[in-house]
């Protein structure tokens, strides 16, 4: 029995980030060469979110986060603005959030090191362009999404805001909120 339990703590994976990218934040007239990478990533049309990830306008973004590894990109989320559904001051983060498949979690880690690093990045440009309200919505789970938001929390030393309601952020879109405090 001892040997058993040996065995299954070295098959545990760390509680560090497990699949570990770098994570860049620019404008993206600023990076056309990145802007062009992105315009070739090909998406799964089997995937439930497909729709939201086909025919993006690139330039359109306040800013672009990608995740690179070995000079490829792995991931990425935006900076929206977006004057119909946010205050004059505001942008969501971690917009239209994506992670390659070979970059998807496989353990139970929520927020991992290169998600807090990314949300880092991009609260940071947002405040460099001016903003002064930041945000993080998803639609589904408002349990998994407080969690999500409480370790975040934790691992960046930020503090949010989730609301319990949902909020309209796009035509037809209602999605939980968490605004960053300051």
């Amino acid at each position: 029995m001892e040997r058993n339990l040996k065995i299954f703590i070295i098959m545990l994976k760390p509680l560090h980030s497990h699949k570990p990218a770098i994570s860049t934040t620019f404008i993206p007239s600023e990076r056309p060469d990145l802007i062009e990478q992105l315009s070739k990533i090909t998406f799964d049309k089997k995937d439930s979110l497909y729709e939201n990830y086909v025919n993006l306008n690139w330039l359109t973004f306040e800013a672009i986060s990608v995740y690179m590894r070995e000079g490829d990109i792995v991931g990425f989320s935006t900076i929206l603005k977006r004057d119909k559904y946010f205050d004059k001051d505001e942008v969501r983060i971690l917009n239209r959030y994506y992670e390659m498949p070979k970059m998807r979690r496989t353990s139970k880690v929520i927020a991992d090191d290169h998600v807090c690093e990314m949300v880092l990045q991009q609260i940071d440009m947002a405040k460099k362009l001016g903003y002064s309200k930041i945000f993080i919505s998803r639609e589904k789970s408002l349990r998994y999404f407080k969690k999500f938001i409480h370790n975040l929390g934790q691992k960046t030393n930020t503090q949010w805001n989730v609301s319990d309601n949902r909020i309209r952020v796009s035509h037809g879109s209602e999605q939980y909120k968490a605004n960053l405090c300051y």
